[in-house]
């Protein structure tokens, strides 16, 4: 009898039953989270010790491609944990070219009437490991340690995953 057929069915099973919020190469767990102070598109400056630090915390964070499905994320987490759990936003604009800074901060303001936090070295970026193209949530518990890192287009079985993942965090 062959025995890799069935250790291949249990493994798809465990990983199935796995946190699907929880993405299997998310880097960022565990981690604590990062100390930095940055700008929004409104020229204010934001600092995690000043405004998160011991606070459950939701980062969003997306580049130029994943920003078109933020929304699909931050519509339902916000709603769902306005009054637990503080939010941030950042967009990764290393890429673009210093004499564009002061354009691409009006684009922003126009855009959004919330901040937005201006990651132009994309130091936040790198040290989370987020993925390209796709917005990026990280649950940061009171503790200032990465719990929760996933990522994608936001579809709602993926984002109540999530909400049920920071809801057990929340009540242990």
């Amino acid at each position: 009898m062959r025995k890799w057929p069935f250790i291949l069915v249990a493994t798809m099973v465990l990983l199935a039953s796995t946190s699907y919020a929880l993405a299997p190469d998310a880097k960022a767990i565990g981690k604590k989270a990062m100390s930095f102070a940055l700008e929004d598109q409104f020229g204010t400056s934001w600092t995690w010790d000043q405004h998160w630090k011991g606070k459950p915390t939701v980062l969003i964070l997306a580049d130029r491609t994943g920003s078109e499905y933020t929304k699909n994320w931050t519509d339902q987490l916000a709603v769902r944990f306005k009054d637990k759990v503080q939010f941030v936003a950042f967009a990764d604009v290393s890429l673009a070219p210093g004499f564009i800074k002061n354009y691409i901060k009006e684009r922003f303001r126009e855009a959004f009437s919330n901040s937005i936090l201006m990651d132009w070295d994309g130091d936040v970026f790198e040290y989370y490991h987020v993925q390209a193209g796709l917005p990026n949530v990280i649950y940061v518990d009171e503790t200032e340690t990465v719990r929760l890192h996933t990522w994608g287009t936001g579809k709602a079985e993926h984002v109540q995953q999530l909400t049920n993942a920071i809801d057990r965090l929340l009540t242990r």
